[in-house]
């Protein structure tokens, strides 16, 4: 798999909303995934998920507009796992910060599954450090603005991996730019190695 090209592989873009930042004590409130290869989307998945706590902390409402109304008839990660693991299959993984959403998955798989994630994953958070020094921030608004890419509901799970998704075609675009087009560079570069490489042409992004 590693050693497929871009055009061959197929990627699923993650995104988690929680109720904090610890695995072990927050809740996965909503999941979405968007499954592409060579730039056509195959496939969707998003829920919201009823947490284990008995109220979303206000704070965490103010920032993504979920309450706590959202989530009170909506099943619960331990029954949503199942058919997502299916759905990202043997996909290779891509998000915005991948540890942080990886982390809520793999707590939970391993609770509710006995399993864990094992796919090959790509952080487009570290790939932008590598390949887009000049923008101050690497946060996904600041990265879409760079791309022109519209961002209009920041905060929710699908309208995230929407943007993610757009981000890592350009990306992907980019390195293709310099014969940078196989899983297994494009996944060094985003865990910080370096890679071989030949410049084919410049584009300005």
């Amino acid at each position: 798999m590693l050693n497929l090209t871009t055009d061959e592989a197929v990627f699923t873009v993650i995104d988690l909303e929680t109720t904090g930042f610890n695995p072990e004590k927050d809740y996965i409130i909503e999941i979405a995934a968007i499954k592409f290869q060579g730039n056509v989307e195959i496939g969707r998945f998003w829920k919201l998920v009823k947490p284990d706590t008995e109220f979303i902390p206000s704070y965490i409402t103010r920032l993504t507009g979920i309450t706590n109304a959202m989530v009170i008839d909506q099943p619960r990660i331990k029954e949503i796992l199942p058919e997502f693991l299916k759905f990202i299959d043997d996909s290779i993984i891509v998000a915005h910060n991948v540890k942080f959403d990886i982390s809520f998955l793999n707590y939970n798989a391993r609770i509710y599954t006995g399993k864990s994630i094992k796919n090959p994953s790509i952080c487009t958070d570290n790939l932008a450090r590598r390949i887009l020094p000049d923008i101050d921030s690497k946060s996904l608004e600041h990265i879409a603005y760079h791309f022109n890419i519209p961002y209009k509901q920041k905060h929710r799970a699908l309208s995230d991996a929407e943007v993610t998704m757009k981000i890592f075609e350009k990306m992907l675009s980019f390195l293709e730019d310099y014969n940078v087009n196989r899983i297994i560079d494009i996944i060094k570069l985003s865990e910080g190695k370096k890679i071989n490489y030949r410049e084919k042409r410049k584009r300005y992004v």
